[in-house]
């Protein structure tokens, strides 16, 4: 009894070619067929009689081949077909199928790709870790930091290695994420039983990711009911892996198994009688890149497809040693999420999970399928924004982000400063930017200034000297830097003139100062008095005038921005406050005017240059 306790039937493991005294031909025995892919063919079966471990006992299962044990193996699968005893489908139509990726992120260039994947642990397994995308989160500088990986599997230093090859495959995709192992077979046919699994998964603290490269060889569809689910293995068991969940929110990997069946095995069927698993378990499916397709060993998700993803399942190891399964697709997802957790620790495992199966490049059937799942698991996706991009305002107000329209005094004030900004997208996930690269620069439109003249201003006049106010663009704003439109400039000027025969010699000089104003809605918290000056000098005849001179210009000021720079640990946004000096050099602007014509040259020093020709005249009734 004791032996049927730690699960009769052997294993579903690792394509590990094992030198035992068993026969080579001995595929008729399951364990052995299973730990022997590379020998023995998979094929339908319809066993009675077999032993079905559950918990603290051992009932006879007929009609369903049961067996526990570590997920793995690599084999051609044939015939087969689901029979009205559940048996577990062996063969299926396995096609080629294309990756189908979105757009893929231009924020890495071809020199921090070119470091990414020019070490030996990435050329080890290039084509694999090309697939899903590894060097992109790897030139992103994540590398799983901060996160715990329990790995639930073999005893350390058994003959079969399984457990360290699991955790060998975790290494080069999370480097730094601290790994901890668990026992819960004492070798590749020796499990505990689930009671003692629960145990041992109950007595696991602080993992937030936790690795289970084994399953059952019973069908997922098997399972209808929780009461059912645990009948079958254990309450113990249930009620380790449901509080781990929601006590902890650890999420579980899961392989699927290597029957090569339709569905995946019974430990993936879990999520659908245990909701409160939903967000916080990902089953995993093998897939191979040299058939580009899923793997004939592999499970297929099945009726797990909503919270399935797939990944390379053939792993080569730091010896060497190539191995392929489920047990090896698994740890690489389990990898991926430490290194999602590492860039945004805050995030729950509900929004972790939904990020991973969102991004997931498309396989077979267009969306999710109950082949591949959601598809490819693709880290590049994974680690960029997803969704419209916001910024935050404060901490109740945010709003897209869009590239914003300003005067060329404000964007140089910014260029100037270069200031970085967090960006969230639709998981509030922050990301860094440069405000300068998310503005653009409109002209002032001297032009029409000039148009409206003394039209514009309210002015009173004492000789030489003359006082007003008016209202311009100069620090005008759109978007999340939006101003309250034009700028009301107090002014005060001087004006002489001296004749020189039939020419008059005219020169102009104007002190202002101004209080521009931002909207709740941008960035810009406030401005100090912006402080101006222009001076202009020409030449008058009777019908003509020519003139040089610099328009206004920003002598003294301040803007300050309150820009999000990203989230704290717990996830609250943390700010900045940004003192942008407004301070610019002048424009330079040629005048030409002949009676009701009048053209302009603008030499801007930081937005475009401005040529301006208006007709302007009046008419007596």
């Amino acid at each position: 009894m004791k032996l049927l306790n730690k699960i009769l039937a052997g294993i579903i493991c690792c394509a590990m070619v094992i030198n035992t005294a068993r026969a080579a031909d001995d595929c008729s025995n399951i364990a052995y067929k299973q730990s022997h892919p590379e020998r023995c063919k998979y094929v339908a079966s319809n066993n009675t009689g077999t032993y079905l471990a559950i918990g603290g006992g051992a009932v006879i299962a007929g009609g369903i081949a049961a067996l526990v044990g570590l997920a793995g193996g690599g084999a051609a699968s044939s015939g087969g077909a689901d029979d009205a005893n559940n048996t577990i489908i062996y063969g299926r139509n396995v096609t080629p199928t294309t990756i189908r990726r979105s757009y893929v992120g231009g924020d890495i260039n071809t020199t921090q790709l070119a470091t990414a994947i020019s070490t030996n642990e990435y050329n080890r397994n290039a084509s694999q870790y090309d697939e899903i995308q590894l060097a992109y989160s790897i030139a992103r500088g994540y590398r799983g930091a901060g996160s715990k990986i329990a790995v639930f599997d073999t005893q350390l230093g058994t003959f079969a290695q399984h457990a360290e090859y699991v955790m060998d495959t975790i290494a080069p995709i999370a480097p730094a994420a601290e790994i901890e192992h668990r026992t819960v077979a004492y070798n590749t046919d020796d499990f505990m039983s689930y009671n003692e699994i629960g145990n041992v998964i109950a007595e696991t603290r602080g993992a937030h990711i936790y690795n289970n490269s084994w399953n059952a060889n019973i069908a997922a569809d098997t399972i209808r009911t929780r009461a059912q689910f645990a009948n079958m293995t254990g309450q113990n068991f249930v009620d380790a892996v449901s509080g781990a969940a929601t006590e902890q929110d650890a999420i579980f990997v899961w392989a699927a198994g290597n029957d090569g069946a339709a569905q995946s095995g019974l430990l993936s069927a879990m999520p659908r009688v245990m909701p409160e698993l939903n967000g916080h378990f990902v089953n995993v499916v093998a897939w191979d890149n040299e058939t580009s397709a899923l793997a004939d060993y592999s499970n297929a998700c099945g009726v797990t497809q909503d919270y399935c993803i797939t990944a390379p399942g053939t792993i080569t190891m730091s010896s060497n040693r190539t191995r392929s399964g489920t047990s090896f697709a698994a740890p690489v997802v389990s990898a991926a999420i430490a290194v999602i957790r590492e860039a945004w620790e805050y995030l729950p495992a509900e929004q972790i999970t939904e990020i991973l199966f969102e991004t997931a490049a498309d396989l077979g059937d267009a969306g999710v399928d109950e082949i591949y799942g959601h598809g490819m698991l693709d880290l590049e996706a994974a680690t960029r924004p997803v969704g419209a991009a916001t910024i935050a305002i404060n901490d109740t107000t945010t709003q897209p982000l869009h590239v914003a329209r300003v005067s060329a005094q404000i964007a140089h004030g910014i260029k100037s400063a270069n200031p970085t900004m967090a960006f969230f997208d639709k998981y509030g996930r922050d990301f860094k930017t440069n405000v300068a690269d998310n503005i653009s620069v409109h002209n002032r439109g001297l032009g029409f200034e000039r148009m409206r003249g003394d039209d514009a201003r309210t002015k009173i006049t004492f000789g030489d000297m003359e006082f007003g106010f008016y209202r311009n663009d100069m620090l005008s704003g759109t978007g999340f830097l939006q101003t309250n439109g034009d700028t009301t400039t107090t002014y005060i000027a001087t004006n002489k003139s001296y004749k020189i025969g039939n020419v008059e010699l005219f020169g102009r000089t104007q002190l202002g100062i101004a209080r521009p104003q931002a909207t709740t809605e941008s960035v810009i918290s406030q401005f100090s008095n912006i402080y101006t000056a222009s001076a202009n000098i020409g030449l008058r005849g009777e019908n003509w005038s020519l003139s040089v001179g610099t328009p206004d210009t920003i002598v003294n000021g301040v803007m300050q921005l309150h820009l999000a720079t990203g989230r704290t640990h717990d996830g609250a946004i943390a700010y900045r406050d940004y003192n942008i000096d407004m301070a610019t050099t002048p424009s330079i602007e040629y005048t030409a005017n002949y009676r009701f014509l009048t053209a302009g040259f603008v030499d801007n020093p930081y937005g475009e240059n401005e040529f301006y020709v208006f007709a302007k005249t009046k008419f007596a009734f």
